[in-house]
């Protein structure tokens, strides 16, 4: 039995300034395909096509802190090629089940954290200018990416299950049209994994 070709993004990453993946569980398998891709185009080929992508946000929620060894040598790979360029990746991995923390793999400038996110609190502080935060959130943001400017545009890829889909389409959505309009558009793209 054969299953795929699948279609890929509908989203060209390198059309946006700022990137946002963002993955539960085994979907990090599409996202992280997206990753490598933009990398690549970005930082391996030098741009060749006109990329404007500056900023990128990998965010990954998984049950246990063992999962993280599926792709950590991928991104150490990603995250060490990165290093030093004019691109700049920041990954945040999110574990809902507190058990075998020594188990998480050093990744560059990764954190780890062991509590659910919220879709729309990453998306704000991926397209927030850090002196707009900084009052009542600095201690916790610390400015993760470096502050781009606005107007080269937000792509949100976002893949795993239903319910971190609809917060993630949630959360674009609430950007509302007049914030859109000032990030320079608001790309975004969903891929459900579910059995």
């Amino acid at each position: 039995m054969l299953d795929g070709a699948y279609g890929g993004s509908s989203v060209d990453l390198g059309d946006y300034e700022s990137v946002l993946l963002i993955a539960g569980g085994s979907g990090a398998t599409f996202t992280l395909g997206l990753l490598d891709d933009i990398v690549g185009r970005c930082i391996k080929l030098g741009r060749r096509g006109g990329e404007k992508t500056r900023r990128i946000e990998f965010a990954w929620c998984i049950r246990s802190f063992g999962c993280i060894e599926w792709f950590s040598p991928m991104l150490m790979e990603i995250a060490n090629t990165v290093a030093g360029t004019s691109l700049d990746l920041h990954v945040s991995i999110y574990v809902t089940c507190l058990c075998h923390p020594e188990a998480v793999p050093p990744i560059p400038n990764s954190e780890v954290g062991t509590y659910r996110p919220s879709v729309g609190k990453i998306l704000k502080e991926l397209v927030t200018p850090p002196s707009a935060i900084a009052d009542d959130d600095s201690k916790e943001l610390n400015c993760k990416l470096a502050w781009a400017g606005l107007g080269g545009g937000v792509a949100v890829c976002a893949s795993g299950p239903e319910a971190l889909l609809r917060e993630t389409q949630n959360a674009v959505s609430k950007m509302g049209l007049t914030r859109g309009l000032e990030l320079g558009g608001i790309g975004l793209h969903t891929e459900l994994f579910a059995l």
